[in-house]
């Protein structure tokens, strides 16, 4: 199911200003047409040579004509909801910004770095790379990993089952954080369960 973002007060006031206004143009339409079935325009004038008014059209109907300031006033108004409304998401953003910086601030530290992979290795699998910075290894993290010797019992106490491996990757301003699955095994081809090097922070 997708998700659909909330419409703010100034995108709900821009919405109703656009729909009078296809109101207002539909009914200006109209106008014009019935103006040409009588033999003029929306700017000819309403008087004959002798300054009378013309016979030949139903003037209560052209006094409708006024919908033209309506149209105007009612685009100008829209312009202005059109204004606010991104002043109004460009404040969401900022503040969407700042949470996010307090979000990365109350981030878990990391307490290892992968040092190296090994090819075909579960690590590799896994999808670990050398500079990976690990704030979490299964139920592991920077209050309890006792300078790693709790890690290497919990990869001993995993062997051939998931564990969960959260990693931040990349430099500072561009980091991205990644859950990984990592299965502990025997027999890949080289030395070890996992296949890397990891060295505490």
């Amino acid at each position: 199911m997708g998700f659909e973002a909330t419409p703010n007060s100034s995108e709900v006031t821009a919405r109703q200003l656009i729909e009078k206004k296809d109101a207002i143009e539909n009914e200006l339409k109209e106008l014009e047409q019935v103006l040409k079935g009588q033999g003029v325009g929306m700017i000819e004038p309403l008087v004959d040579k002798s300054g009378f008014p013309r016979d030949d059209i139903d003037l209560v109907t052209v006094r409708t004509a006024p919908l033209r300031n309506d149209h105007k006033d009612i685009m100008k108004q829209i312009e202005e909801a059109l204004h606010a409304m991104h002043a109004e998401n460009q404040a969401k953003k900022a503040a969407a910004k700042n949470k996010s910086v307090e979000t990365g601030l109350n981030r878990p530290k990391p307490f290892a770095i992968v040092n190296a992979v090994a090819p075909d290795s579960p690590a590799k699998e896994a999808g670990l790379f050398k500079g990976d910075k690990i704030t979490r290894f299964g139920s592991i993290h920077v209050g309890n990993h006792q300078k790693l010797q709790a890690l290497n019992t919990l990869v001993t106490d995993h062997e051939g089952k998931n564990i969960s491996v959260t990693i931040e990757r990349g430099e500072v301003d561009s980091e991205e954080v990644l859950v990984l699955q990592l299965t502990p095994r025997r027999g890949w081809g080289g030395r070890g369960l996992l296949g890397c090097h990891i060295i505490p922070l």
